[in-house]
């Protein structure tokens, strides 16, 4: 059974609309192929890392600090968009994934 999304975040406009803008240079993207997540008492820390290919380098491309709860809430969002992405074109399989090297790397 699929869940309902979520309301407007707290804050968001009384009609449940929340306006928007992407900076032209922020709605390219960039790609990540890794990532290293930290944590404290107060905020989550998300870096979003490029390894070169056949090469052991890498480089942070993009990174986003974040409260404990809004990491709660994309932890949600995520969970749903991979379960319907797995709906629709079969498991997500990670067993062909090398282990991780120690560290808290994803």
């Amino acid at each position: 059974m699929a869940e309902k999304p979520a309301g407007p975040p707290k804050g968001a406009s009384q009609k449940g609309r929340l306006n928007i803008k992407v900076a032209d240079d922020v709605a390219r993207g960039v790609y990540s192929n890794f990532s290293i997540l930290h944590n404290n008492e107060n905020e989550f820390v998300l870096d979003f890392v490029f390894v070169e290919p056949q090469r052991a380098q890498g480089q942070v491309v993009s990174r986003v600090t974040t409260s404990p709860k809004s990491a709660k809430r994309l932890l949600a969002g995520l969970q749903r968009m991979v379960a319907v992405y797995e709906e629709r074109f079969g498991e997500i399989n990670l067993a062909q994934e090398p282990p991780d090297p120690k560290g808290t790397y994803h």
